[in-house]
């Protein structure tokens, strides 16, 4: 939904048009929205709405005559977190913008477009920390593998290291995870595992049949597989900021997306209004009222450039934990190849 004017009312210099071009922003190869999607809150402090083990409470519905309503109530609050202000500027200095006056490039969507990749890959970076550390998840929901025990391994059946964390999630909440996100590394190792086994024993000798996020979907019943391809630069050196690793997890329904593209996500970063935070999922970001948005540019004097600001402020948050505060509604494969 486009940004609703009276949020920024108070914001001075907020720009409406390159605002909606920043929240309608679309970087298939980012993925963490389908574990944390975007949900917006009006405060920059609070709680952590998380779900206990009384929503798995019994509660007879038998009452009689003249007798109160038995009484059940949704989620509590939990640890309390506190969104972080962020926020980047985009600069195209005088001499730039004349050199390329001839190629009538759209300055404002340009400024767009760079400075939510680069927001949009921080989002990728606190999502895959979150999901990827052991310490986050409850024992029963996370497994490390071990040299010879990955799935590329050819001794391995990944299949049921996969199963196995399925049961274990819908053990602990009741239902499958429908969703996943893996490491490239992962899926190669998937995908040749596959083309082997079905190399042996398909009728077309010499075809290998190759294996695509929507048909890895099918096989284990997610709604939404996805490959995290992010990369990041540290110390000179590119790293996937995901790993080799395989999360599966219950996310809000809601905010799924609806095209059938096995590669990729397809959805914007605009908080959808469709989204209800009362539902039990593994995770949100919480992002502030209007976030991402974007000001008019302005012009500095000093340097001979004008600029373009963002900001976009959030924070990425575990719902789904236990009393403890441990991700039961996931199940972490770390190491997975």
């Amino acid at each position: 939904m486009p940004i609703d004017i009276s949020i920024t009312g108070a914001r001075a210099g907020v720009n409406i048009a390159l605002t909606n071009l920043a929240q309608g922003f679309v970087q298939p190869s980012y993925v963490m929205r389908l574990l944390y999607p975007l949900d917006e809150v009006a405060t920059y402090g609070g709680t952590v709405l998380q779900f206990d083990d009384s929503m798995y409470d019994d509660v007879s519905d038998d009452r009689g005559d003249d007798t109160p309503y038995p009484e059940i109530q949704s989620g509590y609050e939990g640890k309390p977190f506190k969104l972080n202000t962020k926020g980047l500027s985009y600069r195209v200095p005088d001499k730039r913008r004349k050199e390329m006056e001839n190629l009538r490039i759209n300055w404002g969507n340009l400024a767009s477009n760079s400075l939510m990749t680069r927001a949009g890959l921080r989002h990728e970076i606190e999502g895959a920390v979150k999901a990827t550390t052991v310490a986050n998840y409850a024992a029963t929901n996370r497994i490390t593998l071990s040299a010879g025990n990955r799935f590329g391994d050819a001794n391995v059946d990944p299949d049921l290291i996969i199963r196995t964390g399925k049961d274990s999630c819908a053990d602990q909440i009741g239902v499958e995870p429908n969703v996943s996100v893996i490491g490239r590394r992962v899926f190669s190792a998937l995908a040749n595992k596959y083309a082997r086994t079905f190399t042996a024993v398909g009728t077309n000798p010499g075809i290998r049949p190759q294996l695509t996020l929507m048909a890895l979907a099918q096989m284990y019943g997610f709604r939404k597989v996805a490959v995290c391809d992010a990369i990041v630069k540290v110390g000179g050196a590119r790293t996937k900021v995901f790993g080799n690793h395989m999360v599966m997890a219950y996310t809000n329904p809601a905010a799924l997306p609806t095209d059938d593209v096995s590669e990729g996500l397809l959805i914007p970063f605009r908080p959808s209004g469709a989204i209800d935070v009362m539902t039990p999922a593994y995770g949100y970001t919480y992002s502030f009222e209007g976030n991402p948005l974007m000001y008019s540019p302005y012009y500095d004097n000093d340097r001979g450039a004008t600029v373009y600001k963002l900001d976009f402020d959030r924070q990425v948050v575990n719902s789904g934990v236990n009393d403890a505060g441990l991700i039961t509604h996931g199940y972490l494969i770390r190491d997975a190849a």
